[in-house]
């Protein structure tokens, strides 16, 4: 379990730009690295774009150190909320072809729960201490994943839980190529977009 306080006083360190700084940000990478790679590896699935997105985040974590809120967030949350956002738009960016251990063990059945499906992939768990955040979490995802346009929901289940690139897919779904892919772009950055809104309307 990471301590709050610590990582606290690291990140201030880090965005004072003293000559401490380089120093607390070694440390903060150190100690945090592990967690946000596991974040980034479970929703992208590959080890290489999550090690990319780990240093992409802690790029961002240096850079915007000095605009973290230490009275409105929990420094381990934050810095978890910016590697999840890396890899949701990685997911967008890269023609990821991901076969989830969910789909391994459901098959086909993954398409009569997309819900369910796209629970396994967006878990959240590590970022919330309390079974009650967890809960939450599930709650918004779900109700948020109903709200997409049929084809976006679709796209994003047969993507990244039925493990399809673009091109299976704009065969699947017997649509153009830049079609699909819109459907994929938007579906995440609604789904993103929609669950985000909720989480800062419930602080």
């Amino acid at each position: 379990m990471l301590d709050d306080k610590l990582i606290k006083v690291l990140l201030l360190r880090t965005a004072s730009r003293d000559e401490g700084s380089a120093l607390a940000f070694e440390r903060l990478y150190r100690l945090c690295a592990p967690l946000l790679l596991g974040v980034a590896r479970r929703i992208v699935g590959r080890p290489e774009l999550a090690e990319e997105i780990l240093h992409d985040s802690f790029a961002k974590i240096w850079t915007t150190a000095d605009q973290f809120d230490v009275m409105a967030s929990q420094p381990v949350a934050w810095m978890v909320a910016i590697a999840r956002n890396r890899a949701i738009d990685a997911m967008a960016r890269h023609d990821v072809s991901r076969v989830s251990s969910y789909h391994d063990r459901k098959g086909d059945d993954a398409l009569d729960d997309p819900d369910g499906a796209l629970d396994q992939l967006f878990d959240w768990s590590e970022a919330a201490d309390e079974a009650e955040d967890r809960r939450r979490a599930t709650a918004w995802l779900r109700d948020c994943l109903g709200h997409l346009q049929g084809m976006e929901r679709q796209s994003l289940v047969l993507a990244y839980v039925q493990g399809m690139s673009h091109g299976e897919l704009a065969l699947h779904l017997a649509r153009p190529l830049g079609t699909v892919k819109s459907w994929v772009r938007r579906g995440m950055a609604n789904l993103r977009q929609c669950v985000e809104t909720r989480m800062a309307a419930a602080r």
